[in-house]
């Protein structure tokens, strides 16, 4: 009897063994690691007359108000992070993103414009605004990116069923991903026109925009 004792009892301890055994899992770190930005597909290089401009262009205070043309316009809540937060964990990376709110309202209502020659026709519509960030140090005379969207923007639309009507406008929160050495400078606002020209039976749409207006950015946080 003792010996059949002595004989079990190694298998009673593998056998508990086993059972108190769990499988030790990899543990997850807190946060994702998203490397450095390539510089994006979209971007568009200042004409020479725009390079020249961008330093005599008027200076918005930011989380200020601030009137430019037919509408009042602001700039808010700007700061660098190296984390970008997000619904399940957030994001880290040794390159910062910026972070801002952008807001406009129209003040003047304003009409699209018409204009018709024999067989050639024109219509522009109300202007918009739109705003970028300016990379210096990128190419010869720097170029413009255009910020992503956090969420959807509020919109404001007294009237749909018109453009060009006070109050309209809309609030935006915006992030970019940059490399310091990008040289990123300023939040440069445009004043955006489109249109189509009609000749003939071809539409042709066309698009101007001019900058009108600046936000200097904070400078770069110590990593």
């Amino acid at each position: 009897m003792n010996g059949r004792v002595l004989w079990m009892g190694p298998i009673l301890v593998t056998l508990l063994a086993m059972a108190c055994f769990r499988p030790i899992e990899p543990t997850e770190p807190p946060f994702r690691t998203e490397p450095c930005p390539a510089l994006p597909s979209k971007v568009s290089e200042p004409t020479q007359a725009q390079a020249q401009a961008l330093e005599t262009l008027p200076i918005i205070p930011a989380d200020t108000q601030g009137g430019i043309a037919d509408f009042i316009v602001r700039v808010g809540h700007l700061r660098w992070a190296y984390e970008y937060p997000a619904t399940d964990k957030p994001t880290r990376s040794e390159c910062p993103w910026l972070f801002f709110e952008w807001e406009f309202r129209r003040t003047t209502a304003e009409e699209a414009r018409r204009a018709w020659f024999f067989w050639w026709f024109s219509e522009t519509f109300p202007a918009t605004l739109e705003i970028r960030l300016y990379l210096a140090k990128v190419r010869t005379a720097g170029v413009f990116v255009e910020p992503d969207v956090i969420e959807a923007c509020e919109v404001w639309d007294p009237d749909p069923n018109r453009t060009g009507e006070v109050g309209e406008g809309k609030r935006c929160r915006h992030f970019a991903h940059v490399r310091p050495e990008w040289g990123p400078r300023w939040l440069v606002v445009f004043a955006i026109r489109q249109g189509v020209t009609w000749w003939l039976i071809f539409p042709i749409p066309f698009k101007d925009s001019d900058p009108v207006a600046r936000v200097e950015v904070p400078s770069l946080p110590p990593r």
